[in-house]
């Protein structure tokens, strides 16, 4: 696996971790949320994130052409995710300032490494176009001698 892959998922690791520990603060009954969270609800999340993450980082590992495009997808969904956190801590809990104001900063750190994600994986693709290109290049060398 090369160093731009690897950096690809560890960053994709780091954004799940940030949203499962958001997901399960959300819980807590000092967010004094107006519809509160269930933990029922948060282990379901839970188990779906894992297993969404899981599964593209897996295909991704096992050199899945199409994995990194799954694994956007996921993280982008996740990211919708942060920001309807960011939402409801605004707007839907009765806890005091500084609680709420702490949410929206590690939810808005969860964007950030989403975004970064994003930023990252775009680079690897640029590398592994290039790579693909000159391999392409070397053939068509070796096939016309």
């Amino acid at each position: 696996m090369k160093e731009e892959e690897k950096k690809v998922v560890w960053w994709a690791v780091a954004s799940l971790l940030l949203f499962l520990i958001v997901n399960w603060l959300m819980v807590l009954p000092v967010m004094k949320l107006h519809q509160t969270a269930q933990v029922s609800e948060a282990i379901q999340v839970t188990y779906i994130a894992i297993i969404f993450y899981a599964a593209t980082i897996i295909l991704a590992l096992l050199k899945v052409r199409i994995s990194y495009y799954l694994l956007a997808a996921v993280v982008a969904i996740y990211t919708v995710g942060f920001v309807g956190m960011i939402v409801t801590m605004l707007n839907g809990s009765g806890a005091n300032i500084i609680i709420r104001v702490l949410m929206v900063v590690i939810a808005g750190l969860g964007i950030f490494v989403n975004i970064y994600w994003f930023i990252i994986a775009y680079r690897m693709r640029v590398v592994l176009q290039k790579g693909h290109r000159e391999k392409q290049a070397e053939k068509l060398r070796d096939f016309k001698k």
